[in-house]
């Protein structure tokens, strides 16, 4: 997924717009077709870079959500590999996966626990519990 895009930062980048660089935060927050023309057009005559003044979490959101692939998510092995490698030590539990991964459309949490356990027995994930006792995937 590549690292994750910060507000912050994407606000300094906007800044520079006001000495006449416009459109590197949309180059930042992986949007470089509008960015090349927030550049060339100075912002869409600074209107456009106005607008994404109140844009921007949106914009960094987007930035930071999984892939998208031809019209669909990453498929469900890749996206629990991303999450462990996101959490590293900590890991996720079962909920954590269901609750932050973009599931295609008929995936249910058995087709999850399946994949987890796929996962596990290709040696990809590890099993262990964190200090509460729960259940808990990470890398290898």
């Amino acid at each position: 997924m590549g690292e994750r895009r910060n507000l912050a930062l994407s606000y300094v980048l906007w800044a520079l717009g006001l000495v006449g660089v416009c459109g590197v935060h949309r180059f930042y927050n992986r949007k470089p077709l509008s960015g090349t023309l927030w550049l060339l057009t100075f912002g869409l005559c600074f209107v456009g870079q106005l607008v994404d003044l109140w844009l921007m979490p949106e914009l960094v959101d987007q930035a930071n959500r999984p892939l998208v692939l031809s019209g669909s998510t990453l498929s469900v092995e890749r996206q629990l590999v991303h999450l462990a490698r996101r959490r590293g030590e900590l890991g996720f539990t079962l909920n954590d996966a269901l609750v932050e991964m973009e599931l295609p459309a008929g995936v249910e949490s058995r087709q999850v626990r399946f994949e987890i356990q796929r996962l596990l027995h290709a040696e990809l994930l590890d099993v262990g519990n964190d200090e509460r006792g729960r259940v808990i995937y990470k890398e290898p």
